[in-house]
């Protein structure tokens, strides 16, 4: 249980770091949950990969089908701009997933 409740904080603050540096992304750190929850308002209107989306449900259609990324908007948990992206997986595909939203907004 240790070793997992270390390896789990180690991906909350390498997500949260990755996240931090995306122009247009602002996050606030997780406390206790498996995922993140940044806002992405400062990328909605822009254009991304030939495409503008308008809302978070617009942006993972994106994401998946340009990045190869899967996020949750968060339209579905009332909260429009935002999405939910989820640290329960290793460090690499952390750093992969994350690697990929960057080079896509760039």
């Amino acid at each position: 249980v240790a070793e997992m409740r270390t390896a789990f904080d180690r991906r909350r603050l390498l997500m949260h770091d990755l996240l931090s540096g995306i122009d247009g992304v602002e996050t606030m750190l997780p406390q206790g949950a498996f995922y993140a929850f940044p806002s992405f308002e400062g990328v909605l209107g822009r254009e991304i990969a030939g495409r503008t989306p308008g809302n978070t449900i617009e942006l993972a259609a994106v994401l998946l089908d340009e990045a190869k990324v899967a996020i949750v908007p968060g339209e579905a948990f009332g909260a429009p701009g935002y999405a939910r992206l989820t640290f329960a997986v290793s460090d690499g595909d952390i750093e992969e997933g994350v690697q990929r939203i960057a080079k896509l907004f760039a």
